[in-house]
This record gives structure tokens, sequence and C-alpha cells, in this order.
């Protein structure tokens, strides 16, 4: 019973470890995305841009791959339609109409509520998300925003009209975020350079966030979702 009771306070102990260690997602930008997301001590790189595949081997291996998953996708349309045509046969030499398809949740919906009722099925997942959305912003941390743009064209008139445009844009942009996480420190830097023909950019961001919050999140998020849909039925 002891060797239980220690057994069962060890996983719950990990369980808490794992769920309020924080996860730690950095995003780069010069140039090319990085991606790069922390979670106890290793560091998972992620990569943001689809390599192009020119080892004949891995391509023998992908198409290998898609024939399979055609075969699959043909053995079970041929599966299903031996099923129907085996019911319908039954059907006929028993004298019975064919089972009509149980309609899906959609079309009954329509049936029963007409097109009012699947508009406010939609505002409820909207409702539910935007809740799912806050859930998590208010706990996220952005330890660090650092944005700099240095706005060039090849036409100086052309750098101050993009200047402006970046300005009225980015500047809201960022206090935006900033008002809807818990903290959030930021920098930015926006400047033009008429010496140079090409906009640059540079951007680091650092967030956040414990992965209590985050399953908390999604657990009301889908009882609330369940709720409304046995509410539907």
């Amino acid at each position: 019973m002891n060797v239980f009771l220690l057994i069962l306070a060890g996983i719950i102990l990990i369980i808490l470890l794992l769920l309020l260690c924080p996860i730690v997602i950095k995003i780069e930008y010069d140039e090319k995305p990085h991606l790069r997301v922390g979670y106890f001590f290793p560091v998972f790189r992620i990569p943001l841009e689809k390599k192009e595949i020119t080892d004949p081997k891995k391509l023998a291996r992908i198409e290998k791959k898609k024939q399979k998953k055609e075969e699959k996708k043909k053995r079970a349309e041929e599966k299903k339609r031996l099923k129907e045509e085996k019911l319908r046969k039954k059907a006929e030499a028993e004298g019975k109409p064919l089972p009509e398809k149980k309609p899906n949740f959609i079309v009954s919906l329509m049936k029963k509520e007409g097109v009012s009722g699947l508009i406010e099925l939609l505002k409820d997942i909207l409702r539910i998300l935007k809740g799912l959305m806050k859930k998590i912003t208010d706990h996220l941390v952005i330890s660090k925003m650092d944005l700099q743009i240095a706005v060039g064209s090849e036409d100086a008139a052309q750098t101050a009209i993009l200047y402006g445009r970046l300005c009225s844009a980015v500047y809201p942009l960022i206090n935006l975020i900033a008002s809807h996480v818990k903290k959030c420190r930021h920098r930015e830097r926006i400047a033009p350079v008429f010496t140079s023909e090409k906009t640059r950019i540079m951007f680091v961001m650092k967030v956040r966030i414990l992965p209590f919050f985050i399953l908390s999140g999604a657990v009301q998020a889908g009882l609330r979702f369940l709720k409304t849909m046995l509410s539907k039925r």
C-alpha cells in the first residue's frame, strides 16, 4: 500500500512539474524565419521553410508512400461500394426499401432550426474560441520583442511613403499585442534609409507560458463545446 502511494505521489509530482514548467517559444527573422521551442532543458528547432528534396532515394520513398496511400483509399472506397451493394441486394431480396442514411449533424440542425440555428451554432463556437484565446493570452508573457525595420526602395519619395505606412500599421499593432497579454517587453525602431534600395526587417520575439493554463483553457473550451453540441441535438 505504501509503495502504491509513493508511486502515485511520484506520478502526481511529475505531472505538476510538467504543467508548471514553462514552454518557451523564440521566433527570429533576418532574411529567413527561425523558430525554436524550449521545454525543460531541450530546445527544439522547427523548420519554417520547406526544403526542396533532390535526393533520388528520398523522392522514391515519398512517391512509394503516396502510391500506398492512394491504393489504401481505393481499397476503402471499393469496400464501401461492396457493402452498399450487399445491403441493396439484401433489401431487394426481402422486398424492403433501402435503409436511409443518417444525416450528419449540420443537415439535421438545418432541418430542425434552419439557417438561423446554424448561424447561432457558429456564433457559440466563435465565443468558445475567443474565450480559449483570452485564457491563453491573459497568461502569456512576451519577455522580448525587438523589431527593427530599415525602410528602403529605389525611389526616395516611395521610401518616405512606405515609411509612413509602416509606422501607421506597426506601432498600433504592437500596442494592441501588448494590451492583450500579461506582460510584454517590446522595443521597435523604424527608420528610412534613402541609400538602400530594399527594406530590411530584423525581428526577435521570445514568448513563454505555463502548460497548465493551456490545458485548463482547452478543458474549459471542450466542456463548453460539448454542452453546446448536446443542447443542439
